[in-house]
């Protein structure tokens, strides 16, 4: 029997892994660091394996963020480095789709992480339960803890692994959700999840986005905008499209700026694919 491309798979018939980082602060481009992990890997619905460790930032914590997720300097005393793990991060993010809450901003962590040791970015599609969410379900608060509370799914608790539990629950109940719509292989989820199926989206990404978006592949661009009119060359990460009232735009991990960036689609004069 010849095996369906991947595209076409039912989304719970591939690799999942879900994923949650703590982090010393909000901004890796200032300087934070993970300082927490936790890993769930799902293979047509049974768990193959989880991983969850603290992490040793090699930096102070933010205050604020040590009272959000209650990890203290002292706690980090002896845990591994980031690096020191990648080789288990690598393994159990191997051919699966990465779900996370929020994405957005664990990709941008675990792309400067995978940069500040000399790996390339990863080639993971990523499917974010906030964004899913946002499209499924009427809500007051779209956070995770708000979520699960609404939904009445397993509560999280600003720790990697507790709120990784309560990304698997909500992420299975949006799964539900998008079946009614007859929303069920990867592609369908992906495409759902970058908009194109809403009444706003009225303009075609150019073939090399959607390639891009599809693969886990960089673009390198030629950017334009009111600060460099000759135009700057960038290395971006593509994570997802957004239609808003003045166009289609790209967010992307910006290699140049190391954080994320929003780029106008009529501002990138060039792309291709890295």
């Amino acid at each position: 029997m010849t095996a369906l491309p991947v595209l076409v798979q039912n989304i719970q018939t591939v690799p999942i892994v879900y994923l949650d980082l703590e982090t010393t602060g909000l901004t890796p481009a200032a300087g934070d660091r993970v300082c927490e992990i936790a890993m769930l890997r799902v293979y047509q619905g049974r768990v193959e394996h989880q991983f969850t460790t603290l992490i040793n930032p090699q930096r102070l914590l933010n205050p604020r963020a040590a009272e959000v997720n209650g990890i203290s300097a002292d706690m980090l005393v002896g845990a591994p480095t980031f690096a020191m793990v990648l080789p288990q991060v690598l393994q159990l993010l191997r051919d699966a789709v990465i779900i996370a809450h929020n994405a957005a901003f664990d990709q941008a962590f675990l792309l400067h992480e995978l940069a500040l040791s000399g790996y390339p970015p990863p080639a993971n599609r990523v499917l974010d339960t906030l964004s899913l969410a946002r499209r499924l379900v009427q809500a007051s608060s779209y956070s995770l803890h708000a979520l699960a509370a609404s939904l009445h799914l397993p509560e999280p608790s600003h720790r990697a692994m507790s709120d990784v539990l309560a990304l698997k629950a909500l992420f299975e109940y949006l799964v539900l959700l998008m079946a009614e719509h007859q929303i069920v292989t990867i592609e369908q989820v992906f495409t759902y999840q970058q908009g194109i199926f809403t009444k706003a989206a009225t303009a075609e990404p150019p073939p090399l986005i959607t390639q891009a978006l599809h693969e886990g592949r960089c673009l390198r661009i030629v950017y334009v905008s009111r600060g460099t009119p000759a135009g700057t060359d960038r290395l971006v990460r593509p994570i997802e499209l957004i239609q808003q009232k003045n166009g289609l735009f790209l967010r992307a991990y910006c290699y140049l700026r190391h954080d994320l960036r929003m780029f106008a689609l009529h501002k990138i004069e060039s792309m291709e694919l890295v």
